[in-house]
């Protein structure tokens, strides 16, 4: 795996489709924004890298590769969430109400947990994914 390409495309993703949503909501006045933006980098990752794995070896990774990607992904993908979240409510104006008055530490422990839950079950079932899709592609190309 190769998990340059996965941090760029999470942190890209993760920069990126706030900014594009924000933009979207600006110019037409649809808000869009969901906690799916916290996963989805994670999840079009984990596809590529899926992809990718299938086009350079040609079959589905093993259970040691995938759970050695999963820990790594989940961690590179959850870190950079925390460490831009910490970023935009401390620096962008409108948020000091929430370090004002800051919630529970047990509901923010349990946000992350879930978003790391959700983040590393999105690495498993989408890096598979994309590796099968990609495989299915490659054999019927040969077949054709």
């Amino acid at each position: 795996m190769n998990y340059m390409r996965y941090t760029g495309v999470v942190i890209g993703l993760t920069i990126g489709l706030p900014i594009l949503l924000g933009l979207l909501r600006q110019l037409t006045g649809i808000n869009l924004s969901t906690g799916f933006v916290a996963i989805a980098p994670a999840l079009a990752a984990a596809m590529i890298e899926g992809q990718k794995f299938a086009t350079k070896h040609g079959r589905m990774p093993t259970r040691a590769e995938t759970k050695t990607f999963v820990i790594l992904g989940t961690l590179i993908a959850a870190g950079f969430l925390v460490l831009f979240t910490a970023t935009v409510v401390t620096n962008l104006p409108g948020y000091e109400q929430i370090l004002r008055n800051p919630p529970s530490t047990g509901l923010i422990i349990g946000i992350v947990v879930f978003l790391v839950a959700m983040i590393a079950l999105c690495n498993f079932f989408f890096l598979r994914m994309g590796c099968k899709n990609q495989l299915k592609l490659i054999e019927a190309r040969r077949s054709k």
